[in-house]
C-alpha cells in the first residue's frame, strides 16, 4: 500500500525546523541534554530559595506550555496525517500527545496553584486505570458501531443493485443484530462500571428475555451467530487487504461479543448447561479476543513498516510487543475459560515470543549502533549501544524464564552484571550527584558539551554540502 504524502501541519513544519531536524537527528544527544539539565536545576532550587522560586514561576511553567503546545501539535498531525493510513501510529501519536498536552497544563496548573488545571493528567489518568471495565465497553460499542455500518453498506447495495439482493438483505439483517448485541453489550459494561441502573443489564436482561422460549432462544442465537461469523470474515477481508486496522480489531470484537451471545441463546434453547453465562459472565473473554486482535494489527503494521523501511528500533518494538499479545490474549481467555494448562502453556509462549522479538529489537539498535558511529556520532551511537545491551539482556532474561532455561537465566545476570550495572553504578550516578551538588559548574559544562557538539555538527554538515 503506498502511502499518501503528509499534509504540512504546524507538527511537520516544527519537525522540518532547524531545531527539529537538530532534535530527530541526535535524539540520544536530546535525551541526555534534557535530563542533565533537569538534574541542573533541580540542584540550583534545592540549594537556593531564590532560584527555586525562579524554576518555580518562570522555568517550570514556560516548560510545561512548550510540551503541551508540541503534545497538541502533535494530537492534531495524528488525526490529520496518520488515522487514515497509519492507524496504529495515530492512535499511539494521539495518546502521546493528548497525555502531553495535558501534562504540560498541570505542570502550569501546579506551579501557580490553579484548581483543577493542577490535576489536569493525573485525574484522567485515574479515572482510566480505575474504570477499566468502562474502557473495554467502549471498545465493544465500537466493535458494534463498526457492525452497524457493515450492515448500512449491506443495504444500501440490496436497495442500488439487484443482483445478489436477498443475500445482502440476509447479511444486513444478521449485521443488524450483530451490532445490536454489540452495543448492548458495550453499554452494560459501562453500566456496571458507573452502577448505572437499567444500563447494568442491557445485555444480560434482553439475553434474559429472549431465552424466555426454547425456540425463540435457537433462532435469536443462530442468527446472531450467523452475524457474527459473517462479521468476521468482513474483519478477515479487511486484514487480508490491508484496510483500517482499528476497524478490522474492531470488526472482530463486534464478532466475538454476537458469537458468544448467539451461542449462549441457541444452548439455552437446546437446554446445554455448558453454555449459560458464555458472554453475560465471561466479558474478560472480549478483552482476550480484542488483545490478539490488537497484536495481530501491530505485528501487520510492523512488518509493512519492515518491508517498507527496513528493520529498525521502533518497528522492530513494534513487532515483538505484537506477536506477543496475540497468544498472551489467547492465555488470557483460556484463564477466564478455567484452561489453567493451556493458559500457562500459551502465557509461556507469549513471554517467549517477546523475548524473541526483543533480540531482534537489540539486533536493529546494535546496527544503529553501528551506523551511528560510522557517521562520526559517538554519543548517539553509545546510546543505541546501551540500548541493544539492555534489549539483549532483557531478551535473555524474558526468553530463559519463559522457557525455564538456566543457562539464558544465568548469561542476562552476566551481562547485567558486566555492562549494564557498572555503568549505573560508576558513570550515570556519579554524573547525576555531581550535576545536583554543583548545579552552576554542572549547567557550565553542560552548555559547553552541548555547544561544541552542535558546533561539530554543524560543520560536519558544511563539509558534507
Amino acid at each position: 500500500m503506498k502511502l499518501q504524502p503528509r499534509n504540512n501541519t504546524p507538527y511537520q513544519q516544527l519537525k522540518s525546523s532547524k531545531l527539529g531536524t537538530i532534535v530527530r537527528e541526535n535524539k540520544i544527544v536530546t535525551g541526555l541534554a534534557t535530563a542533565a539539565t533537569g538534574v541542573v536545576l533541580a540542584g540550583g532550587a534545592a540549594q537556593s530559595q531564590a532560584f527555586a522560586q525562579v524554576a518555580q514561576y518562570g522555568i517550570a511553567p514556560a516548560v510545561g506550555v512548550g510540551v503541551a503546545t508540541v503534545s497538541a501539535l502533535m494530537a492534531h498531525d495524528a488525526v490529520v496525517n496518520d488515522f487514515s493510513e497509519r492507524p496504529l501510529l495515530g492512535a499511539a501519536k494521539l495518546a502521546t500527545g493528548v497525555v502531553g498536552t495535558l501534562g504540560g497544563a498541570q505542570v502550569v496548573g501546579l506551579a501557580y496553584d490553579i484548581p483543577g488545571l493542577d490535576r489536569a493528567l493525573s485525574t484522567p489518568l485515574g479515572k482510566v486505570f480505575e474504570n477499566g471495565q468502562a474502557v473495554l465497553g467502549a471498545g465493544v460499542v465500537g466493535g458494534g458501531l463498526a457492525a452497524g455500518k457493515f450492515a448500512l453498506d449491506k443495504f444500501s447495495k440490496a436497495a442500488e443493485v439487484s443482483e445478489y439482493r436477498s443475500r445482502n438483505l440476509a447479511l444486513g439483517a444478521v449485521a443488524t443484530a450483530t451490532s445490536a448485541t454489540a452495543l448492548l453489550g458495550g453499554a452494560e459494561l459501562i453500566g456496571r462500571n458507573f452502577e448505572v441502573p437499567v444500563m447494568d443489564q442491557a445485555l444480560t436482561g434482553t439475553v434474559r428475555a429472549l431465552s424466555s422460549g426454547g425456540v425463540g432462544s435457537v433462532l435469536g442465537g443462530t442468527l446472531l451467530a450467523a452475524g457474527a461469523a459473517q462479521l468476521g470474515n468482513e474483519a478477515i477481508a479487511n486484514f487480508r487487504k490491508g484496510g483500517n486496522d482499528l476497524i478490522t480489531v474492531a470488526e472482530g470484537m463486534g464478532a466475538v461479543s454476537a458469537g458468544l451471545g448467539g451461542i449462549q441463546l441457541a444452548g439455552h434453547g437446546f437446554g446445554l448447561k455448558a453454555t449459560e453465562g458464555l458472554l453475560t459472565e465471561h466479558a474478560p473473554l472480549v478483552a482476550s479476543a480484542a488483545l490478539s486482535g490488537l497484536g495481530l494489527a501491530a505485528t501487520r503494521t510492523s512488518l509493512n513498516s519492515i518491508k517498507q523501511s527496513g528493520l529498525k528500533p521502533l518497528n522492530s518494538l513494534g513487532m515483538a510487543a505484537g506477536v506477543a499479545m496475540i497468544p498472551g490474549g489467547l492465555a488470557a481467555a483460556s484463564a477466564s475459560l478455567g484452561w489453567n494448562q493451556a493458559a500457562e502453556t500459551l502465557g509461556r509462549g507469549a513471554g517467549a515470543l517477546a523475548g524473541l522479538g526483543l533480540g531482534v529489537s537489540s539486533y536493529a539498535l546494535g546496527r544503529r549502533a553501528f551506523e551511528e558511529g560510522q557517521q562520526g556520532k559517538l554519543i548517539n551511537a553509545a546510546g543505541y549501544g546501551l540500548g541493544a545491551t539492555a534489549s539483549a539482556t532483557a531478551s535473555l532474561a524474558v526468553v530463559g524464564e519463559s522457557l525455564n532455561v538456566p543457562v539464558l537465566k544465568q548469561a542476562s545476570r552476566k551481562i547485567l552484571s558486566s555492562t549494564l550495572e557498572p555503568l549505573m553504578d560508576h558513570v550515570l550516578e556519579p554524573s547525576a550527584r555531581f550535576l545536583f551538588n554543583h548545579p552552576v559548574a554542572g549547567g557550565a559544562a553542560l552548555a559547553v558539551g552541548v555547544g561544541g557538539y552542535l558546533y561539530a555538527r554543524y560543520r560536519a554538515s558544511k563539509s558534507d554540502q
